[in-house]
């Protein structure tokens, strides 16, 4: 083992891999691995192997610049492959990351004495030493693990952040510039004040390592910035779309209010239109009474059906049950709320009326003859209110067990009922199976 290890390509080879393992690392932590490899871990493992392979090749020319170019071809090939890049933050990181590399390995190189250059930029590996290279790897590992723990891990595409973050990128590639060129000079045996070299790369790390933490301070107050904005924004939405929704409901529970305040004019009238019908019939006067009836019947609003004792809420579950009737949806329902609630009446009527459009939206994607929904609500202290409905596919629900839509415009009124149930401190949960989709809240 002890031979193996002396031998200056077993330590590059070591290293390389380890190389490799802290870029994966990076990319991991950065970056979402695209659906395909999640699937098929052996092509992301045979990648990275058949990089570490080039890498080595390209590292035993011994050439500073082309080792150069290695490496970050070995960080980007397999990111650009397996990873969906849609930021830039992981690749400045990683710049930091080879500045701080290049700084070790160039110390190491003189203090240590593991790697020596022969003539101008030709490096021998005959003198690098398992002792010289563990510090190097073991330091490596710990700057890659500070990185990894400290860096922004927000990995959504963010152009505001990207464009923040890029200006930075310009102090590391200076170091490794300064490093190289410098570092040549010295080993080429040209004319050189070590100490002075030795001070510049000190500073060079410390400027790095400042800026790294100012850059990470920055992006973080922005990210806190932006999310704030967002916030007002999303809440100034949901404001919008509670007064429009307001508006229409207010809208149909005066139709609703208008029909049975018809229905009771006509039934307080129906005494004396019956009394009047008996009078013709009595008197042999056929035809004017039919002519009585039927301009009666002109006159007879449509009947509101009566669900529960709520009016607010009868209304917009008559209103919705209308539209699923006239969809073929077979309906069921047993509600049993009573007139006087403890919660705002309008956003609970719109809540409702979310849960069944979306119900309805859902049967119109299966045949008609398995279009179905049952409602139920049972009032005890607190309102349960559930609602089951078939559908085509099982819905997907995200780490919160809320469901999700990717298209634009979606999910407005499922972000509508949560902010309702935030605010009133009560519960909901969606419950997906094979084409049946059920919500259940329960309401305080």
């Amino acid at each position: 083992m002890a031979d193996l290890l002396s031998n200056p390509y077993t330590l590059l080879l070591l290293g390389d891999i380890v190389a490799l393992f802290v870029y994966y690392a990076i990319h991991l932590s950065f970056y979402v691995m695209r659906e395909f490899f999640k699937k098929h871990r052996i092509l992301v493992f045979m990648i990275y192997a058949l990089t570490v392979l080039s890498f080595f090749y390209a590292n035993t020319l011994g050439v500073i610049y082309i080792n150069l170019i290695a490496s970050y071809l070995a960080f980007l090939i397999p990111l650009f492959i397996c990873y969906k890049v849609n930021n830039i933050r992981g690749i400045i990181y990683f710049i930091f990351y080879f500045a701080a590399q290049s700084a070790i390995e160039v110390f190491i190189t003189i203090y240590v004495q593991g790697v020596q250059s022969m003539d101008m930029v030709k490096i021998n590996y005959d003198f690098m030493t398992p002792q010289s290279y563990g510090i190097i790897l073991s330091l490596q590992i710990i700057v890659v693990r500070v990185i990894c723990l400290f860096g922004n891990k927000d990995k959504d595409k963010d152009k505001r952040l990207d464009k923040e973050m890029l200006p930075y990128v310009v102090l590391p590639i200076a170091t490794i510039i300064i490093l190289v060129l410098d570092g040549n000079r010295y080993l080429r045996g040209e004319e050189y004040n070590l100490s002075q070299y030795t001070e510049l790369m000190v500073v060079l790390v410390a400027i790095n390592i400042l800026v790294f933490g100012f850059l990470e301070k920055h992006t973080r107050l922005m990210k806190m910035e932006m999310e704030a904005r967002q916030n007002e924004l999303k809440l100034q939405s949901d404001a919008v779309i509670m007064e429009i929704a307001t508006k229409a409901m207010r809208e149909r529970l005066a139709i609703s209010e208008s029909i049975m305040q018809q229905d009771r004019a006509m039934r307080h009238d129906r005494r004396h239109f019956e009394a009047l019908l008996q009078t013709l019939l009595q008197d042999g006067k056929t035809q004017e009474a039919l002519d009585c009836l039927n301009e009666r019947l002109k006159q007879e609003p449509h009947s509101v059906k009566r669900y529960c004792e709520n009016t607010t809420l009868n209304a917009a579950i008559t209103h919705y049950l209308s539209m699923a009737e006239k969809e073929n949806i077979k309906v069921n329902i047993s509600a049993n709320i009573p007139a006087n609630l403890n919660v705002d009446e309008m956003q609970l009527a719109i809540v409702i009326s979310n849960l069944i459009e979306n119900a309805i939206h859902a049967c119109e994607k299966v045949p008609e003859s398995e279009r179905r929904i049952d409602i139920t609500a049972r009032y005890k202290s607190q309102l349960l209110f559930e609602i089951t409905n078939s559908c085509a596919e099982e819905v997907k629900l995200d780490e919160e067990g809320h469901p999700f839509n990717t298209e634009e415009e979606h999910g407005i009124g499922t972000r509508s009922v949560l902010n309702f149930i935030n605010q009133t401190d009560s519960e909901i949960r969606y419950i997906a199976e094979e084409k049946t989709f059920k919500v259940r809240m329960l309401i305080n």
